[in-house]
């Protein structure tokens, strides 16, 4: 009897190894494909929340930064406001910018340009908000004038920070300075 019961179990453990040796690599398999098309895959968006953290709204801002169609300008062009506020900016070295003002930073490498603004009376506020960090200035009569309120944000795709400056009507000039890369979007609205 014990031989059967031997013989038995001996049948139940080779099928069971054979189960096994077949089964294995098939489930190694199958986990390592979920487990490498989960790494592939897009993961859900996180909403930005630092584009909430700014001093005043600036979504109207950033949807209008990320909309297809924004007006490319050059360093030394003219524009005039407010019907050339969305823009693609395209610097130049900052070395041959040709700025108004000394840049307050003037890195190896930086990028740079400057517009000539034709601002509408009244004097009035205007917001510029702009895309990635760099040093924005607006020059009048060769000097820059002082900010009246500034917000930035870190983590916010596409939006780094927003300037107001009261701007008189006239002739004006826009620099942007200390610039990572060679484009930068940038919006100029009025605020009151």
């Amino acid at each position: 009897m014990a031989s059967l019961a031997d013989s038995v179990r001996g049948r139940r453990r080779g099928a069971a190894e054979a189960v096994v040796s077949l089964l294995l690599p098939l489930l190694l398999t199958v986990g390592f494909l979920v487990a490498a098309g989960g790494a592939g895959r897009a993961q859900p968006a996180v909403p930005p929340e630092d584009c909430d953290r700014a001093a005043w709204p600036l979504a109207t801002d950033r949807a209008r930064l990320a909309a297809p169609g924004l007006r490319p300008v050059r360093n030394g062009d003219t524009l005039v406001l407010p019907n050339d506020s969305a823009l693609r900016f395209i610097l130049v070295p900052q070395a041959g910018a040709n700025l108004p003002v000394r840049p307050r930073h003037g890195e190896e490498g930086a990028f740079a340009g400057v517009v000539d603004l034709k601002v509408p009376p009244p004097e009035r506020v205007w917001q510029v908000t702009v895309s990635a960090n760099t040093w924005i200035d607006v020059v009048v009569s060769g000097r820059p004038l002082t900010p009246v309120a500034f917000t930035g944000v870190h983590a916010c795709p596409g939006l780094r920070k927003s300037l107001r400056f009261r701007i008189p009507d006239g002739d004006v000039r826009l620099q942007v300075s200390g610039a990572e890369g060679a484009r930068l979007d940038l919006l100029i609205t009025p605020v009151d």
